[in-house]
């Protein structure tokens, strides 16, 4: 059976109705679950095991029953762990109808299978769960009114949250519009922001970003790491908002403008047990929270009181008319109220346009080519330009490489066995979710947060030229990249570049092309594509593929960028 979705098109602008297989949203959630990466994080796994572990032997030595409950349990791993180091029984609690069938076909292939249950229910519905095998074990510390006992153990133990203060340009650039200066023929202008959007503190939000790839030199440390506060999942937890306050000692003079934020959560009461997501500098690995004060706060070596509550602001559109008044340019720039098509003459006074310039970023875009936007704008108002009219960007051109990741490839990659347990039957599913419809898609990543080697040089694919509106008829490029370095092809990634001029391009991808330097530096403000071979953790020795064969499409109608990347001369051994 067939089912009608509207979607919007972020390339086009346009709700297009496309017709998918009924099962096509069960696909997708398990295509783009990433249930093969937390597989993957072999410590996090190993703490949970000893977590649960000795969890287990603590009840038991009480002269109770260990009954455990799973909540949310995705793979099953943390139920099998259960009842592998013991434990009278287990409920395995799961919202999900992709993973229901999955995970019953891994819990039996475990030793200790019928202590295990499956609950198909949401986990704050579990009070509501009938009682079909030993009575509804104590519940972790979020469902602990309704279910728990005095003695309830829960894994993890204890989740402590540390904040640091620092002063960082590059990061409170993320939060603050900078003067921008620019060297005209009338000398240099200054474009100046608003007192307005100066004072504004903008929204406060928490922002997510791997802490470890941001360069030591990119900011200064004004005070220690302090716990900030602790939540005992073992206990009730109160479901009223809180505000914990600290007094930071600052270490240095400057000014305070960033908040550092991570946590560890300890699996266990001593404390023994600890996995942490605190940044190189303060502990150990990645995966931190940032924040932004709501103003620049100059610090002397006095005390600052550092707050951490929860509030809620909306950043306004009029600002950007405060903007063109900072700058007096209010009565010189005006602003239309219209989508591009709906542009008639009489909005610009019956004057042809000369000179059609934008910037080709938009905030509904995902993938780099979604920005193509701005060419369907650009053939929106054709009418309107006039002859000779100059269109800045002039062109843009989509560009590729072979890459191996550090850590990345893990999201696609089977697992085949975690911690003891035969994890294959979830590896099938999400090959099959993927071959279902996105093992030949590219996905949006932020690769400047993820570390890779390239294994090519990168080859200009596409070019797009937008000083003539979009063509009617699809553009094919087919070829091949060289791999010019051993190692593992885990992909290829994909960026746009916007030639302003034919000499000056803004590349939204490789920072730099140095033959000699393998690391890449991508550039920060953009996310990049990548497209993941299908077998990405191939060993690729020096015998190995040294050709990537692709072909890329692009769609005039829809917008669309289908592509196709094949390791070439795979040694007969294959990976």
């Amino acid at each position: 059976m067939k089912v009608f979705c509207g979607r919007a098109n972020p390339t086009t602008g346009s709700v297009e109705w496309l017709e998918e297989d009924e099962h096509y949203d069960y696909h997708q959630e398990i295509a783009r679950s990433s249930y093969a990466d937390m597989l993957h994080d072999k410590d996090r796994n190993i703490k949970y095991y000893q977590g649960i572990r000795a969890a287990v032997s603590r009840v038991k030595d009480r002269g109770q029953k260990a009954l455990v409950l799973d909540i949310g349990t995705g793979t099953g791993l943390l139920s099998m762990m259960a009842v592998t180091a013991g434990a009278d029984f287990c409920y395995a609690i799961e919202v999900s109808h992709a993973l229901q069938v999955c995970v019953l076909c891994l819990m039996w292939g475990v030793p200790h299978a019928p202590c295990l249950s499956f609950v198909h229910t949401r986990s704050w519905s579990v009070h509501s769960v009938p009682s079909t095998g030993p009575a509804l074990p104590e519940l972790h510390a979020n469902r602990k009114d309704r279910s728990g006992t005095e003695n309830c153990e829960a894994v993890p133990h204890r989740a402590t949250i540390y904040a640091q203060l620092v002063e960082s340009r590059r990061m409170w650039s993320w939060n603050k519009l900078f003067p921008v200066r620019v060297q005209t023929s009338r000398g240099e202008q200054v474009i100046v922001p608003p007192l307005e959007l100066e004072r504004c503190p903008g929204a406060p939000s928490v922002y997510d970003i791997q802490l470890n790839q941001v360069s030591p030199t990119d900011f200064s440390a004004l005070s220690d790491v302090m716990p900030m506060f602790s939540v005992d999942f073992s206990k009730q937890v109160s479901s009223s908002a809180a505000c914990h306050s600290r007094q930071f000692e600052p270490l240095a003079s400057g000014r305070a403008q960033v908040v550092l934020s991570w946590w560890d959560i300890e699996m266990d009461p001593e404390g023994k047990i600890k996995c942490t997501m605190a940044p190189f500098w303060a502990h150990s690995d990645p995966e931190e929270l940032q924040n932004y004060l709501a103003r620049k706060l100059q610090t002397d070596k006095a005390t600052l009181r550092c707050f951490f509550s929860w509030t809620k602001t909306i950043l306004s559109f009029f600002f950007l008319v405060k903007i063109f008044k900072a700058n007096h340019l209010e009565d010189k720039i005006n602003i239309i109220e219209k989508r591009p098509e709906l542009v008639t003459s009489a909005d610009l006074k019956g004057k042809k346009v000369s000179l059609l310039l934008g910037e080709p970023f938009f905030t509904t875009s995902l993938l780099p080519w979604h920005n193509l936007y701005f060419w369907y704008v650009r053939t929106a108002v054709d009418q309107q330009l006039g002859p000779g009219a100059v269109v800045m960007p002039q062109a843009a051109s989509l560009h590729a490489m072979v890459v191996e990741f550090r850590d990345l490839w893990r999201i696609r990659s089977p697992c085949g066995e975690c911690e003891g347990f035969d994890v294959h039957i979830m590896d099938d599913m999400i090959k099959r979710a993927l071959d279902f419809r996105e093992s030949k898609e590219a996905e949006p990543h932020p690769l400047w947060e993820y570390p890779c080697r390239r294994l090519s040089e990168p080859q200009q694919i596409l070019t797009f030229d937008f000083r003539h509106p979009v063509p009617l008829h699809p553009v094919r490029a087919e070829g091949s990249i060289e791999l010019r370095r051993p190692g593992r092809s885990h992909g290829a990634v994909l960026w746009m570049e916007y030639h302003l001029t034919p000499d000056s391009t803004v590349s939204t991808g490789l920072l730099e092309s140095a033959e000699d330097k393998e690391d890449c530096c991508w550039n920060p403000h953009c996310k990049q594509a990548v497209y993941f071979f299908t077998s990405p953790d191939c060993r690729a020795p020096q015998g190995g593929p040294r050709t990537v064969s692709y072909t890329v499409e692009f769609h005039p109608r829809t917008g669309d960028v289908t592509m196709d990347f094949t390791l070439s001369d795979t040694p007969e051994d294959g990976c």
